[in-house]
């Protein structure tokens, strides 16, 4: 017979794996489906949840029940990230509730890159965003949802830090693979979060600090290049802050917690203004050991595309379309004529 776990996990590799041409009748049963599966999951871990309700006519996907407290949930399914709009609806719909109370989104498609942004530029932070790597982290590798949420709680009450990855992209000249960041869990004894195992990336050479997913895939596959050209065996970790302004709030959580020993580069968009975007990351970081390659206006001059003409495509045709320019580029070339990129180059290699 199986047990609870074992059928949750086969369920959601169920869920994960479908076909991406299944129709929409498909889909929208898999979104059924995930819901079920929260439910079990949230039973699994005694979180006692309680399923979608109407108050007042506003719909509520439903609720956990943490350590004396209510957290109100919302979970969606879309083929594309969703924009700030939908966040914006739920944080609407937390608020009207009791002072103080919080939300949990979870987004399988992940959110637009710049979603949290615009929630962190309100006046209150009163959710914080969950998404198919944290439910990879917690399902797939065994982490457990709880040990995944306390950490994302209280790196957004320590940090403000409302999206927190709970994995990272390790990157070496021959390999890349997804790995996790610890596996954490709250001591009730001293009130601290504990690391219960390390994780190899820890130990990187360099922690990356970027924007969206798009940044990641150009600077993974430039990181692969530089490394593979230079023979280099230097270890790399990429993290998404999802957003430009939460970059500080991210870096300074994760160095507080993991990277004490590591250097940190930034990359982010200068948007038409580099010197003001350094002036932020000077403002906001709260440790000496970073640096920033800040390519402007856009990541995507050191590719020579149309930003404009990319964001009018679906993500994973833009991601796609950055990775292969990326592969393709030539870097020799671009060193000579970009400074910023030249930064990056040399951070890569450890020579800044």
């Amino acid at each position: 017979m199986k047990t609870d776990w074992v059928y949750i996990k086969e369920e959601y590799e169920k869920l994960i794996n479908l076909d991406a041409n299944a129709d929409g009748a498909e889909k929208r049963r898999r979104g059924f489906n995930f819901e079920r599966l929260l439910n079990k999951l949230f039973n699994h871990e005694q979180l006692e949840p309680r399923t979608g309700y109407r108050p007042l006519g506003e719909q509520i996907d439903g609720s956990i029940y943490l350590d004396g407290r209510i957290y109100l949930l919302e979970a969606k399914w879309h083929a594309d990230p969703l924009p700030a709009s939908t966040l914006y609806q739920f944080k609407g719909k937390v608020e009207g509730k009791l002072a103080g109370t919080i939300g949990i989104f979870i987004s399988m498609s992940g959110y637009a890159e710049d979603a949290v942004d615009a929630l962190v530029l309100g006046k209150t932070l009163n959710i914080i965003l969950l998404d198919k790597r944290d439910l990879d982290a917690a399902i797939a590798r065994d982490n457990g949802f709880t040990n995944i949420l306390k950490l994302k709680l209280r790196k957004a009450t320590e940090e403000g830090a409302i999206y927190f990855p709970s994995e990272g992209e390790f990157v070496t000249a021959k390999n890349k693979q997804l790995v996790e960041i610890d596996h954490l869990h709250y001591d009730r004894v001293t009130g601290g979060v504990l690391a219960t195992r390390v994780v190899d990336a820890t130990t990187a050479d360099l922690l990356i600090v970027c924007e969206g997913d798009t940044d990641r895939e150009v600077i993974a596959t430039l990181s692969e290049r530089i490394l593979g050209n230079a023979g280099s065996n230097r270890s790399i970790k990429i993290i998404i802050a999802m957003g430009k302004i939460t970059i500080p709030r991210l870096a300074n959580a994760l160095w507080n917690t993991f990277y004490s020993e590591s250097k940190v580069l930034i990359v982010t968009d200068g948007d038409g203004d580099p010197v003001r975007t350094k002036e932020m990351l000077v403002k906001g970081l709260e440790f000496n050991e970073w640096i920033s390659a800040i390519p402007n206006p856009s990541i995507e001059v050191w590719l020579d595309l149309d930003v404009n003409q990319l964001k009018k495509m679906g993500s994973k045709y833009r991601i796609e379309q950055s990775r292969q320019a990326a592969s393709n580029l030539d870097i020799e070339e671009l060193q000579k004529r970009d400074e910023q990129f030249a930064r990056f180059h040399d951070a890569i290699l450890g020579k800044d």
